[in-house]
């Protein structure tokens, strides 16, 4: 019975998420979802009263796949609503201000605040205009910016613009991040640009959470001392992360730790489970397993309350509540069922949630812990309780990262080696630290007694980074360079489970299956390799105030950069590296900015003339960065693409009579004043211009020239 009904309600969740996912994989100009809708709706019902007068299987299957269907249609139509953008009334370009209201809590980082505002009215040709929609908004740090909070009223000086698409290949699309957030602007706002007008905080539950979770930020500075002490315990008991250091991130990232900081279901479930243990006597008659109830409840809805109502603690405080709800109407419920109903609320409620990276991982870790865990305790039952505690805590952390591992790769590039022996310290801490934290919240009024439960807390934080920071130096701690397709997502899940099935069942076909998968990994992996070592590319990337230039040959790759772009290192990992992850690169050269010092042994012809400029030549096409022109010569030099950097004085005559060139392209070396006239110039002179910051990145690949 309780396998049909799982089955029963995985077919509607699995027809749910089949109408999300067609809705982002083809349908977001499809103007006719509600008329679909509509009609699997009707055929449903239709089909549904001939089954119900005449119940033959027949009729009951074909009515069941109409349900589905119309699950399918109704899930694909919510998305579309959910995703219309929303328009301005007036043409952007006339827009001379407008007016926003803070609806995100307004996160600091170190030279920057960032938060959204709620477009209500813009600003043209003397008027205002009700208006609707959401702005990115980014503020240089000043006192004005660090006293904004969520509700604050703006009116900006400026107009609305677009977020701007990849500069580069394989770059994150952050236009698309913002959109499935539906944010349709983005705007960097100087000081003298904005004033504030007012308060009206667009909902008050939230406005009173984020000022109490405000007031525990400022305790906890008062209470730590260390610094890093109080970012992680920010991070951990509040989910604010905004001053966490990137060295420290990156050592929580590097063993696998990093979910401890984000407030989710593992912070829920601890609060959640000291809760049964301490309340468990309590629960005698009808009377106190209410009580029992809503203590829990409350405390956990508190803590969702505090830590500031965020996406992934809802999540969990919303599946915790229907299982305690099951508890109270003597129900035993299933916990994938559980799982699956808040899903589908929640998708409800947000359909974008699907391709939220935090609600994938949040939701296949439960799930695996439930699945994997007690096909591990199955295969091993200590005696000993010590040995047996840490092997459920062993066995809970293995669960929860097999269930990530392939959704990990394929999104991070890389896989830490040491997280089973990172998180049998990690948790442990963890949850000390949450207990001590929240024992701070109740009682950082109470003098005294809050320096001593702030010590406690910070030396407890200490400890737990010190062994992190120290398992990160281990030798290969973490496994990089990790590029998955889809399909081998999937196929590294149906080999999980597959090998899970075996060692329950013992049963050969699940083996053969595990092997079919292992077998479809290595040929599509070999296939792309054989794919890759043929790769011919060049690729100018579009890199802010830099030149960087990568020369892909097989899977080795060659490049040629100067010194700004490698005091940069924030440029190479967000604009450079995922191109090259994504052509699969294993071998790398890097050329600095004095070519004769640095790649005098390399394969890459290049020559340096006496005004400094570089000539490369790559597969018969030869390449100038022009930084001065040279004297008169006898005749033009031909050259295939020409480079202007530095903003180089060249007339379009001055070019025409020093090269014979008819493709010139201007690098971000260049102001931008520069490059808008010169870019006039050149294109009423007859050349093709390309601009990389306005066209991104160029690119060339046998004997076509692309731009992207």
């Amino acid at each position: 019975m309780a396998k049909a009904a799982l089955t029963g309600t995985w077919r509607l969740v699995g027809s749910f998420l089949a109408g999300i996912i067609l809705y982002h994989g083809m349908g977001r100009h499809f103007s006719l979802a509600g008329e679909v809708a509509a009609f699997f709706v009707v055929l449903f019902l239709v089909l549904g009263v001939l089954a119900l007068k005449r119940p033959l299987a027949r009729r009951r299957r074909w009515a069941g796949l109409a349900g589905m269907a119309a699950v399918t249609a109704l899930a694909f139509w919510g998305a579309f609503l959910k995703n219309s953008p929303k328009t301005l009334p007036v043409s952007s370009q006339q827009i001379t201000h407008y007016r926003i209201t803070l609806s995100k809590a307004v996160a600091l980082k170190p030279t920057s605040a960032s938060t959204v505002g709620r477009v209500e009215a813009v600003r043209a040709n003397g008027k205002w205009h009700p208006a609707q929609g959401q702005v990115a908004v980014f503020f240089p740090r000043s006192a004005p910016a660090d006293s904004l909070r969520y509700g604050h009223q703006l009116v900006v000086k400026g107009t609305l613009a677009a977020p701007a698409k990849p500069a580069n290949p394989f770059q994150f699309d952050y236009r698309r991040y913002l959109s499935l957030k539906h944010i349709q602007w983005q705007a960097y706002l100087p000081e003298s640009s904005w004033i504030r007008v007012g308060y009206d905080p667009p909902s008050t539950v939230m406005a009173l959470s984020l000022f109490v979770r405000k007031k525990l930020e400022t305790a906890f500075k008062q209470h730590l001392q260390a610094k890093r002490e109080q970012t992680i315990a920010n991070a951990l008991v509040l989910g604010v992360q905004d001053e966490l250091d990137a060295a420290l991130r990156n050592a929580y990232a590097r063993t696998g730790t990093m979910h401890v900081l984000a407030v989710s279901g593992l912070h829920v479930g601890l609060l959640y489970g000291v809760l049964l243990f301490f309340l468990k006597p309590l629960r005698r008659d009808n009377t106190s397993r209410l009580l029992v109830f809503l203590i829990i409840l409350g405390v956990v809805w508190f803590y969702a309350f505090v830590t500031g109502l965020s996406a992934s603690i809802l999540r969990s405080v919303c599946m915790f509540s229907l299982m305690e709800l099951g508890r109270l109407m003597s129900r035993k419920s299933s916990i994938l069922n559980t799982l699956a109903v808040v899903a589908v609320g929640l998708l409800i409620y947000e359909p974008n949630f699907l391709l939220d990276v935090g609600f994938q991982l949040s939701f296949l870790a439960v799930a695996g812990i439930v699945l994997l865990q007690p096909v591990f305790l199955r295969l091993w039952h200590p005696g000993n309780r010590v040995v047996r505690f840490f092997w459920e805590l062993l066995a809970i952390s293995v669960a929860a990262q097999l269930a990530t591992f392939p959704l990990s790769l394929y999104y991070f590039h890389q896989f830490p080696v040491y997280f089973w022996l990172a998180n049998l310290v990690a948790v442990p801490f963890t949850s000390l630290g949450l207990y001590i934290g929240v024992a701070f919240m109740l009682l950082f009024w109470v003098p005294v007694l809050n320096g001593w439960i702030g010590k406690l807390l910070e030396w407890t934080l200490w400890l737990l980074n010190e062994v992190l920071l120290w398992l990160e130096h281990w030798p290969y701690a973490v496994l990089e360079g990790f590029v998955v397709t889809p399909g081998q997502v999937l196929a590294l899940y149906l080999f999980i489970l597959a090998v899970s099935l075996f060692l329950l069942r013992k049963q050969l076909p699940w083996l053969a299956a595990a092997l079919l998968c292992v077998a479809f990994l290595s040929g599509t992996e070999l296939a792309e390799a054989h794919r890759q070592r043929r790769n011919q590319e060049l690729v100018m990337h579009s890199v802010r105030r830099s030149s960087a230039v990568s020369l892909l040959n097989g899977r080795k790759v060659t490049l040629l950069a100067d010194s700004s772009f490698y005091a940069q290192p924030q440029l190479f990992s967000y604009q450079v590296q995922p191109y090259w992850r994504a052509k699969g690169v294993r071998t790398q050269v890097r050329l600095g900015a004095l070519f004769p010092e640095t790649g005098s042994n390399q394969e890459v012809p290049y020559y340096v003339t006496p005004e400094g400029n570089r000539l490369l030549v790559w597969k018969g096409r030869s390449f100038l960065w022009l930084k001065r022109l040279p004297r008169p010569l006898a005749q033009p030099v031909e050259v295939d693409v020409l480079v202007l950097q530095g903003n180089v004085w060249a007339t379009p005559d001055r070019l025409r009579h020093s090269f014979r060139c008819g493709y010139v392209i201007l690098d971000q070396t260049n102001s931008r004043g520069y490059t808008q006239r010169k870019a006039r110039e050149l294109a009423a002179a007859g050349y093709q211009v390309h601009v990389l910051e306005e066209n991104g990145a160029w690119q060339l690949s046998g004997n076509v020239p692309k731009v992207r």
